[in-house]
């Protein structure tokens, strides 16, 4: 979704779940707008959960089914592209976030499959999808099991907090919306803490948070819209809560797009840390494909 060389390919995790075919689903769509190919990637649980009475599974074993849904993967991407979208292989041992993370450096795009968790698995369970967004070198993208990819909604909503970032998410927002022949739609969200609500006149902060950010999102509108001149966008300002605006929002979008705070590298282990409730609960609850963008790239040498 960025104007990156097209030698960088698309990456997904392949795992035999139907989340992860979703994933492929969407990879094999976006791939075919970006002219790119395909990177599956299978990681193996180095420890397999077993019965005292079952016998000892060997990593070739693992490796052998990791192969196998890759290669059944290879023939889905195959079917839905007709033979047009370039597919490579990789399945190694160990955990997911790390495999997964090492390949988005050399990757536009990481697409993984999610699955709505109840409130046990939330908080029992880890996370791909939260370890790989934190982490990632490139944007990604979580794709709801319950997602319709086969009817377009003909827009994209990218969430900005007029941070610094605001201009690379808005870049990559607008240039998914021109691809999808999509109305972008610019939308930023902000509440004051209900404790500060008894030491100041709330309507006067919400007024004159309407002004400010009004100016800083036309700038940043119009610089983006350069990129990509006849692109229909819409900005909208709401003084709510932020998490519960986006998630409302992102229903009925072909996409959302937002920001990642901070940066995880290889030793992070505080995930929910660095990419912050809001992100979080986006990537939770929103029933559209969300992709979650780092800060810009550095530049690489050829």
């Amino acid at each position: 979704m960025t104007d990156i060389s097209s030698d960088l390919p698309i990456v997904v995790g392949v795992d035999g779940s139907p989340e992860a075919a979703r994933a492929l689903e969407f990879a094999v769509q976006q791939a075919r707008r970006d002219h790119c190919s395909l990177s599956l990637v299978c990681a193996i649980h180095e420890v397999v959960p077993i019965g005292p009475m079952l016998p000892l599974i060997a990593g070739d074993s693992l490796l052998d089914v990791g192969r196998q849904l890759l290669v059944d993967a290879r023939d889905l991407v195959e079917e839905a592209s007709d033979g047009a979208v370039g597919v490579r292989l990789e399945v190694a041992l160990g955990p997911a976030v790390d495999l997964l993370a090492a390949a988005s450096d050399q990757a536009r795009l990481v697409v993984l499959g999610h699955r709505s968790l109840s409130l046990v698995e939330r908080v029992f369970t880890g996370s791909t999808t939260f370890g790989v967004a934190a982490r990632a070198d490139c944007p990604v993208v979580s794709v709801p099991l319950e997602t319709d990819l086969e009817t377009p909604r003909h827009r994209v909503v990218a969430a900005i907090d007029g941070s610094p970032g605001s201009a690379h998410v808005l870049a990559q927002a607008s240039s998914a919306a021109a691809q999808r022949s999509a109305t972008l739609e610019v939308l930023h969200c902000w509440r004051l803490n209900p404790f500060y609500s008894y030491l100041v006149d709330e309507w006067s902060v919400q007024e004159e948070w309407g002004k400010q950010t009004h100016a800083i999102l036309d700038g940043l509108v119009e610089e983006a819209a350069r990129a990509h001149p006849g692109l229909t966008v819409e900005t909208h300002l709401e003084y709510a809560e932020v998490a519960d605006t986006l998630v409302r929002r992102s229903a009925g979008a072909d996409l959302m797009v937002l920001g990642r705070h901070g940066h995880g590298g290889p030793g992070a282990r505080m995930v929910a840390a660095v990419l912050g409730a809001v992100t979080r609960a986006v990537l939770q609850h929103a029933p559209c494909p969300v992709e979650v963008v780092p800060a810009a790239r550095r530049h690489r040498a050829s």
